[in-house]
């Protein structure tokens, strides 16, 4: 690793768009991972967006934080455009447009948070920006001379604005149509054009770095995951519990889960009890049609999970529908580490180089998904390789020792 500078060290300003500690999604596991080993070579300091809720588990956990971060600071979510009225609408866009503010729709930025930030970067002596997601893409904007790092979890602009009511029609389509355009474009003059100026920039995924047009040093870093001694040859054999992951809240998941209902279960459901194939559904938010197919035995929604660790260790496979979405699956990288094998679509395992058949059973169409899901229900041997396969992928690809080096060479930079 580089050699740190004599006298004090580096002083990072850290923004999120959670609270990170401790991780318990996939985003929070991405700023932990890069963060808490170099904490100790580095001055770190978190500003963090979050509610009274988020507020109190920081207090709670003030032990976890204090070994990270010097200081932390949670920031009021800003108002969306939403619960405000007309005028106050009117002026969120126009001063969105001014800036040039990406994510109008669900935007972050507000006039507090920018001082607040500016504030802790003069009281501080900050010597550098770490800024995760374009979402906080704006305190750079308005901290122009500080060096700042992007860290992309996702190329955004690809999955906002999704926020359109389908019925929605007329002018006040029109002026929808008009604002989610001026967003996008923004959004991508942030990830892929650079024009704020970014120093360096880092990314989850390969596929999303290699779309980045600006002429800046990028860097990737994937999500590591470290692999679990699990035993796939002593899993039950007399049925395969197939495990959806994920909140429905989010666009991708709930796009995935409804064709999932209309393309392909009504293919599946006559053949589950041959098949010795029952399906488990884990994440907050779960529509009303899928709530409807439960059964508690063939079909189980169980919600919002506190603790996966009991049920991952019951589950025989990871089932992936998604038609859309960038960045990389935290819950694919989750499954695997776990010893669960993975059906998905192509869309799903985006940016793992996992090759079909090898790491991961990939099927894009209805008819070829539902066979899949019937076919390895039925073959033991086949999931077992998949698993070990995939372990051996994570162990190879996705190991934290040499990105460490990266980071550490990017704040160095800095």
């Amino acid at each position: 690793m580089s050699q740190q500078p004599t006298g004090r060290k580096k002083r990072i300003l850290v923004f999120t768009l959670a609270p990170p500690l401790p991780p318990t999604s996939g985003g929070a596991m991405y700023v932990a991972n890069s963060l808490v080993p170099l904490a100790d070579r580095y001055e770190f300091h978190l500003f963090t967006i979050g509610s009274e809720e988020d507020r109190a588990h920081v207090e709670r956990n003030g032990d976890v934080y204090s070994r990270v971060f010097a200081s932390v600071h949670v920031e009021p979510r800003a108002e969306l455009p939403a619960h405000k009225r007309f005028l106050g609408r009117v002026l969120h866009v126009a001063v969105h447009a001014w800036h040039g503010l990406p994510f109008m729709d669900a935007s972050y930025f507000s006039a507090a948070a920018v001082r607040n930030a500016r504030r802790i970067i003069r009281e501080k002596g900050i010597d550098a920006l770490e800024i995760h997601t374009p979402h906080l893409a704006f305190f750079k904007r308005f901290a122009p001379d500080i060096p700042a790092l992007l860290v992309s979890h996702n190329i955004e602009s690809d999955l906002f604005p999704f926020w359109i009511p389908a019925s929605l029609r007329g002018p006040s389509r029109l002026a929808a149509d008009f604002v989610a355009r001026i967003s996008r474009r923004n959004a991508r003059r942030v990830e892929i054009e650079n024009a704020w100026g970014f120093k360096e920039m880092m990314f989850i995924s390969e596929d999303d770095m290699r779309r980045v047009t600006a002429a800046v040093p990028k860097h990737y870093v994937p999500l590591c995951f470290p692999v679990q001694p699990v035993d796939y040859a002593a899993k039950r054999r007399d049925v395969c519990n197939a495990l959806w992951l994920g909140g429905f809240w989010w666009h991708p998941n709930a796009e995935g889960v409804q064709w999932f209902l209309r393309e392909i279960f009504p293919l599946v459901r006559p053949r589950l009890a041959e098949a010795c194939l029952r399906f488990h559904f884990i994440g907050a938010g779960a529509p009303p049609e899928l709530t409807a197919i439960h059964d508690g035995r063939n079909v189980v929604v169980h919600g919002f999970v506190p603790s996966l660790s009991e049920l991952l260790a019951d589950m025989h496979l990871l089932f992936v529908p998604l038609l859309s979405g960038s960045g990389v699956r935290v819950k694919i990288l989750e499954a695997m580490s776990n010893g669960i094998p993975v059906l998905t679509t192509s869309k799903g395992c985006e940016g793992l180089g996992a090759v079909d058949g090898v790491h991961v059973v990939i099927r894009d169409q209805p008819g070829p998904f539902a066979d899949a899901l019937v076919e390895l229900a039925g073959d033991f041997g086949q999931r077992e390789r998949l698993s070990l396969n995939a372990r051996a992928l994570l162990t190879e690809r996705f190991n934290l020792g040499p990105y460490l080096a990266v980071k550490d060479g990017i704040y160095a930079r800095l």
